[in-house]
Formats: structure tokens, C-alpha cells, sequence
């Protein structure tokens, strides 16, 4: 999981006393803000949770911070949560789950009860009558329920963030922990009223990348699964991102009339494009410095379409990459702080680009922070199928002392790099010339 302290902001407490609070982002969208007396509590509370060891944790000023100190502070506080959210058993502990979802619920205190839906990728609203404060465990199963979806297929879907970019027409930028909130996300990072910033939504998308979980839902006597998959193949057809020949065109078309939604599927699982995720514009430095190009993932490979020199697309295999940074650029201002974005950010990753050659690429763009997020999904999924793995089935399990559902927990080797620090995700350490 990826944390960035991207500000600060002086609060007033209830005693009269003004204080800073520090600004926190969780996997690119904004949390909510905390006084460094509630990281220290988070920091007791871990240490008296597990034994493993801990990132050090910035100590304790006597005196008033100046403004450069404050800086300093949020930085160190940043080290420290990115270095949490590369430890898994941080992560899902329970103290770590309570300090995040204090921020987000006190931050999203005035969250609307009324209105809450996540759409379908059709443009289609599910209308939910739950408590907004509702985990997304729970909203999942609540979703699934509503449109009777078999259990055991709930853990093949997920809840994401996307942007509306066209009416009905939805850009996932974010994908849901079982224990985050979405709707107090969704209500904590919209654009205010009156603003041209595109909607945000919360919308119901398959969690996995090989293709060949689809035949678990395609397999099953349920046609809601294969609804949602057909649904959500029609709407990558639509936009460009699978792309038939003429041929496979009118027999998908044929299918769809004849209301064969499970062999439409079928079909479109062997074209290329099928279970691709795309972003937005981007500036890659291969083949050449300042390659423009607007990438996408497949379940193997991150391609950016660049069109140099004849080349028309250069594919990164991702068992290829050895690590990957995540670089957030820092604005300063004359006098103050330094001012940060998640908006202006770089994937950075290490290419087996032939025997005994690692090269660093570097991708800019703005959407850095999901590219990482997938490309952590992605091992994650390559290293759960290399154990033997399958995706489990939702049920019920006793953790820590409380209930979760069946997810894979392994849920973060995600990387971060901020200014003058740096940490490597080593997806596959053990690369070497075989593997070519």
C-alpha cells in the first residue's frame, strides 16, 4: 500500500491550541489529516501488536516547530508510513486499520447517507441502503447480494474509484482494500460543485488479470458473473481496448444478438487487447528521451504505444522488471514548504532488456500511483499461481481477533521513492538470463 503526506494545515484544537496536522494519501487519494501525537500512538500501538521489527519513527521536538522543521517532520512521518505499507502484517494489524479508519471517518464527517450506489461498467446504478461509514468488505458483499451474485464468485469482483470521463463511461484510478471505505473516500476526494473536474464513482469491475480466472466464472450455473463480464468486455470493445479483426467483429456481433453472452466472452478472451487496463497520456524515456506514448497493461506485459523509428509499441514483460520505484515530485516556495502532488509523479522500473543488461525506464505521468498499485496486483497474482494458488472463496475467517473475508492478504511490496529517499520493490530478485 502506498502512503504519500503531501501537506500540512493548522488546526485549532478543542482546548484553543493550534496545532499541525499532516495531510495523508493512501494509494493516491486523500485520507485525512493527523497530528504527529496520532502517528506516535499508531508507532505504541504497533509495537504492542507484533513482534516484527519497525521503521524508526521520527522523534519527539520539545520546542515549536518553524516551518522548515514542520516540512522536515512530514517527511520523516512519510518515510515512515511508506515503509509500513511494505509490511503486509502492518498493514492488515489492527492498529493500522484503526488509526486509517479514524482519519477517514472524522474527515468524512458530514458523509451523506442518502444516494449511495456503485454503478455497473453499462452505466447501470446499484442503490444501496447502508450505513455510508461501511467497509468495503462490506459494501462488496452488500453489491453481490443486491444483484445475486453467488458468494463464491464475490471474491473475482471488486470495488474501485474511477473518474466519469464521459456519461456512463468510467476510468478506474483506484482499487479498494477490503478495509478501506469508499464511500467516504468518494466523498472526501470529489471536486466541489460548480467545478469541471470530471464525477467521481465508485464502480464494480473484476479484481484479477489472467484470463484464465474467467472460466470459473463463465463455468458457474450463475449468469449474473457472466453478465458482468460480458458487460464489462462490450464496454473495452467500445473504447478501442480489445481489438477484433473484421472476422472476429461479426462473430462477436452475431453472438450478441443471439443473446450468447457466455460464448461473446469466449470469443473476446483470445483477442488482444481482452483484460487490458489503459491510462491516460504519458512521457516514457524509451526507446528516446521524451517519448510520448499512452500505455496500458495487459495481464503480462506494460505496453506503451510510442511509434519511433518504425517501432510501434514497446512491450515490458512484467516477470522482466527486477523492482520498480515510485517518485512524487516537489514544487518549493520561497519561504515555505515545499508543495506536493500525487498529480506530478514517475514510475521508474528496472528492465532485463537482454543477457547481463538492466536498464531503468522511466514513465511520467499522472496517473504513477495506480500504474504501481497494478503492477503490485500483478505479482502478487503471478507469485499466487506460482505457489499453486486459487483465487478463494468468500467466506468468513477469525483474524486478529475479529472477521475478515477469504481475500489474499499478501497485500503490499509496493515501492516508494520521495525526495532523498528511496526504497525498492524487488518483485523478481532471482531475474537472470534464463529467464530470457
Amino acid at each position: 500500500m502506498h502512503f504519500a503526506i503531501l501537506g500540512t494545515e493548522d488546526l485549532i484544537d478543542a482546548y484553543g491550541t493550534t496545532y499541525t496536522s499532516y495531510k495523508l494519501y493512501c494509494n493516491g487519494t486523500y485520507h485525512g489529516s493527523a497530528r504527529y501525537r496520532e502517528f506516535a500512538d499508531l508507532h505504541n500501538g504497533l509495537r504492542n501488536h507484533f513482534n516484527g521489527s519497525l521503521p524508526s519513527f521520527p522523534p519527539k521536538k520539545m520546542f515549536n516547530l518553524s516551518a522548515l522543521e514542520v516540512n522536515a517532520r512530514r517527511a520523516q512521518l512519510e518515510k515512515y508510513m511508506q515503509n509500513l505499507g511494505q509490511l503486509p502484517e502492518a498493514v492488515y494489524s489492527a492498529p493500522l486499520q484503526d488509526f486509517l479508519k479514524k482519519l477517514i471517518l472524522r474527515s468524512a464527517h458530514d458523509l451523506d447517507a442518502s444516494d449511495l450506489q456503485v454503478f455497473l461498467l453499462n452505466g447501470s446504478a446499484i442503490s444501496l441502503q447502508l450505513d455510508p461509514k461501511t467497509s468495503a468488505d462490506e459494501v462488496l458483499e452488500a453489491v453481490c447480494r443486491d444483484i445475486k451474485l453467488p458468494l463464491e464468485l464475490t471474491n473475482y469482483f471488486a470495488l474501485y474509484l474511477a473518474r466519469e470521463d464521459l456519461p456512463a463511461k468510467y476510468i478506474p484510478f483506484k482499487k479498494f482494500a477490503p478495509f478501506e471505505y469508499p464511500f467516504a473516500c468518494l466523498h472526501l476526494n470529489s471536486p466541489p460543485n460548480g467545478l469541471s473536474r470530471p464525477k467521481l464513482r465508485i464502480i464494480l469491475k473484476k479484481s484479477y488479470w489472467d484470463a484464465e480466472f474467467d472460466t470459473e466464472i463463465l463455468d458457474s450455473p450463475s449468469r449474473v458473473g457472466i453478465n458482468l463480464l460480458f458487460v464489462e468486455t462490450v464496454d473495452a470493445i467500445n473504447r478501442g481496448w480489445i481489438v477484433p479483426t473484421s472476422e472476429q467483429k461479426a462473430q462477436l456481433e452475431h453472438l450478441q444478438s443471439k443473446g450468447s453472452r457466455r460464448e461473446f466472452v469466449q470469443l473476446a478472451r483470445n483477442i488482444k487487447g481482452y483484460g487490458s487496463v489503459h491510462f491516460g497520456p504519458a512521457v516514457v524515456d524509451y526507446p528516446s528521451p521524451g517519448t510520448r506514448t499512452v500505455p496500458y497493461l495487459t495481464g503480462k506485459d506494460f505496453v506503451c504505444p510510442v511509434n519511433v523509428g518504425g517501432k510501434q509499441e514497446a512491450v515490458f514483460r512484467i516477470v522482466r522488471m527486477r523492482c520498480w520505484r515510485l517518485c512524487l515530485s516537489e514544487t518549493f516556495r520561497s519561504g515555505g514548504p515545499a508543495e506536493r502532488s500525487p498529480d506530478t509523479a514517475s514510475l521508474m522500473f528496472e528492465y532485463l532488456m537482454a543477457r547481463e543488461q538492466l536498464q531503468w525506464v522511466t514513465v511520467v505521468s499522472e496517473e504513477a500511483v495506480w500504474m504501481s498499485a497494478c503492477l503490485q496486483s500483478m505479482v502478487e497474482e503471478l507469485m499466487m499461481k506460482k505457489s499453486g494458488k486459487r483465487i478463494e472463496k468468500w467466506e468468513k475467517k477469525v483474524r486478529n481477533g475479529g472477521e475478515t473475508n477469504g481475500r489474499t492478504e499478501s497485500l503490499s511490496v509496493s515501492v516508494t521513492v520521495t525526495r532523498n529517499v528511496r526504497s525498492d520493490n524487488v518483485a523478481f530478485e532471482g531475474i537472470g538470463n534464463d529467464d530470457l
